[in-house]
């Protein structure tokens, strides 16, 4: 099964606590989720695979580095809510490409509508996927987002599926239809009420986060 990694930095607990409140206020919600973001970034790529090159100090000594290829990561937010991560991983990995896809959900069937997809068709360019959504709720706007990736040819293996909440319905249906995908999460919600929004969750991100 694919593995969930639930991250376990003290600070999580910060971000989440202004993300859930009610009264947090569109800037205040935006800084938290970014701060959330750069956790969340770490934690997703501290398996990723580095290679070693060599600089001169400005004591002309030769120091051998190890690092990461940051250009051969691809970032794919799913629109709108994923926007609200784009900015802190894009601080972690400041040489990855950025690809979009934009996934509406019909309020009333929960059916995951398709309108953007701008995934390179080139997947061999690429080591490692990191597609960013801040809600894993029912998992069917996830599900449909992965499929448009991994139709391009991209590996589930070589998938990522970064979130601030997810819920145990969710992780199932991504576990069940791509069984080598990782998941990097900030905590597991119990529930989802009858309009499919986790619970106690944090609201509609986009929402909050003013995204048109």
């Amino acid at each position: 099964m694919s593995s969930v990694n639930l991250i376990k930095h003290p600070m999580a607990g910060n971000c989440l606590k202004i993300l859930r409140s009610k009264d947090t206020k569109t800037e205040e919600f935006r800084r938290a989720m970014d701060k959330l973001g750069l956790l969340l970034a770490m934690e997703a790529t501290c398996d990723l695979e580095t290679v070693t090159d060599s600089v001169i100090t400005p004591l002309e000594v030769e120091a051998h580095c190890s690092f990461v290829n940051d250009c051969r990561i691809l970032l794919i937010p799913i629109l709108r809510a994923g926007l609200g991560f784009v900015e802190s991983f894009t601080r972690i990995l400041s040489s990855a490409k950025v690809a979009h896809i934009g996934i509406a959900r019909d309020h009333d069937t929960l059916e995951a509508k398709p309108y953007l997809n701008t995934v390179p068709d080139d997947p061999d360019e690429f080591d490692r996927v990191l597609v960013l959504d801040p809600m894993l709720a029912t998992g069917n706007s996830s599900v449909k987002a992965l499929e448009m990736v991994i139709n391009k040819g991209y590996s589930p293996d070589k998938i990522t599926f970064c979130c601030a909440l997810s819920t145990k319905v969710g992780i199932d249906q991504l576990q069940q239809k791509y069984p080598a995908l990782k998941i990097v999460t900030a905590a597991i919600d119990p529930q989802l009420n009858d309009k499919a929004y986790i619970v106690p969750g944090l609201g509609d991100a986009g929402d909050r986060l003013n995204l048109l």
